[in-house]
């Protein structure tokens, strides 16, 4: 608390009170205006008229008849890289069964990774085992999944040791590439909805690095057309994705290009990593609105917001096991995150956010970017995000039949439902394209 003081006291001295009353007042008014529309957007995109009409079997209305309406799951993804295996074991802590139940509470979706250096840590031995036994448990939670990298060249994990160790040509890079995909194809894309084929392709020219080698050989836009025209011929089920952290103009340019080109990708995915600052909603809009102009479906594939201070002079190679968080700067969280996803979840184009991580359990950097603490125990950005996705955006109603036998939600949230009518039980989708009109004879 006595740091909290300081840092608000620390404002007012560098502002003036006059400004520093002014910018709060602002601030507020700025995100009132901002919730407000998104607000507004939700009902336009994420909700539609749903009937029941209940007739008997000479077609006549059903009156003063229970018809119970359930939402039992989001059409939209909300999701987070899934790093720990929750599922049970024994024997398990408090800290673990948290972290599953919160986990489970919150998502219908999970990245699962399988960077290179660890799917195959000797070369033809792959960690198929471990990757299915996390699948197969949340497939059984019914959730959505995305695959996180397939090709990448930013990281040591990037390339297995074997690999990285050889003097390999840009020949020997296609084979390995070649070999690994054709395996993952067989044994665990099919298992998978959407895949980030290639990710932080807009800096892959910056890197010494083998796969930097093949791009200057043959081309980075005919490497990338190669790649992900087998991967759609081996997975043509599977939506594949090209994954950035760049949130500029010179991502929306590279896209473009490989759009013209008839590179076949089906989903733009934008990383939002805000470790020096919290996108302004303005900015948020902007590159929204960038990315939608080439009509794919965009997925906010790593969503990081700190609930501790910003560090200067940030190394990303290093994990900080000082970076704490704090009640201010958790509530700044819990604000913010609100905002970021009333605004994702009001955009027709956006299809789901994932947080990276959405705990500080063995985050990334050991950055306070997590929506439990490391023991498991809630921030209140989930309090937050739980009130809106499980509540909020939910519809749950028990309605009568009307003199003409229908019950009508005016604005039902898009998702899967499940039905009630006396021993009739129907589970179907609904959503503003395909809105729910059943017509039920008794």
């Amino acid at each position: 608390m006595k740091s909290d003081r300081r840092q608000f006291l620390r404002k007012i001295s560098t502002l003036g009170i006059g400004t520093f009353l002014a910018a709060i007042f602002e601030q507020n008014v700025s995100e009132a205006s901002t919730t407000t529309e998104s607000d507004r957007r939700i009902q336009k995109n994420r909700t539609a008229r749903l009937e029941i009409h209940l007739v008997d079997q000479d077609d006549k209305p059903i009156v003063n008849q229970t018809i119970k309406i359930k939402h039992l799951r989001h059409l939209f993804h909300f999701g987070a890289a899934y790093h720990d295996d929750l599922a049970p074991r024994q024997p398990e802590s408090k800290s673990d069964r948290l972290h599953r139940e919160y986990f489970l509470q919150l998502f219908n979706a999970a990245t699962v990774t399988f960077y290179w250096r660890y799917y195959e840590p000797q070369e033809n031995e792959y960690a198929d085992k471990a990757l299915l036994q996390k699948i197969t448990w949340l497939k059984q939670h019914h959730f959505y999944l995305r695959g996180h990298p397939l090709f990448w060249n930013h990281n040591p994990a990037c390339l297995p040791t074997w690999l990285e160790n050889r003097e390999i040509a840009p020949s020997e890079v296609k084979f390995q590439m070649d070999k690994v995909l054709t395996h993952m194809s067989e044994v665990i894309f099919p298992h998978l909805d959407e895949v980030d084929v290639f990710n932080e392709l807009v800096n892959w020219d910056n890197y010494d690095h083998p796969f930097t080698d093949l791009f200057k050989e043959q081309g980075k836009l005919a490497i990338v057309k190669q790649y992900l025209t087998k991967f759609k011929q081996l997975n043509p089920q599977v939506k594949a994705v090209i994954n950035d952290f760049v949130a500029n103009s010179t991502y929306a340019e590279l896209l473009r290009e490989l759009q013209n080109s008839q590179v076949p990708f089906d989903v733009i995915g934008q990383q939002a990593h805000m470790f020096r600052e919290n996108w302004s909603m303005e900015r948020l809009a902007a590159i929204s609105d960038r990315l939608s102009v080439m009509g794919k479906t965009i997925v906010f594939t790593e969503v990081s917001s700190l609930s501790g201070a910003i560090k200067k002079n940030l190394d990303f190679s290093r994990n900080y096991t000082d970076w704490k968080s704090d009640r201010y700067h958790e509530q700044k969280q819990a604000d913010y995150l609100e905002s970021f996803y009333r605004f994702a979840f009001s955009h027709p184009q956006i299809s789901g956010i994932y947080l990276w991580s959405y705990s500080d359990r063995g985050a990334w950097l050991g950055a306070p970017t997590g929506i439990l603490h490391q023991d498991g125990k809630p921030k209140p950005a989930f309090t937050r995000l739980d009130r809106l996705i499980n509540h909020a955006w939910r519809t749950n109603v028990e309605l009568q039949t009307d003199s003409s036998g229908y019950a009508i939600v005016a604005n039902a949230f898009e998702g899967e439902y499940e039905i009630t009518a006396g021993d009739r039980l129907f589970t179907m989708q609904h959503s503003p394209n395909q809105p729910l009109q059943i017509l039920i004879r008794r």
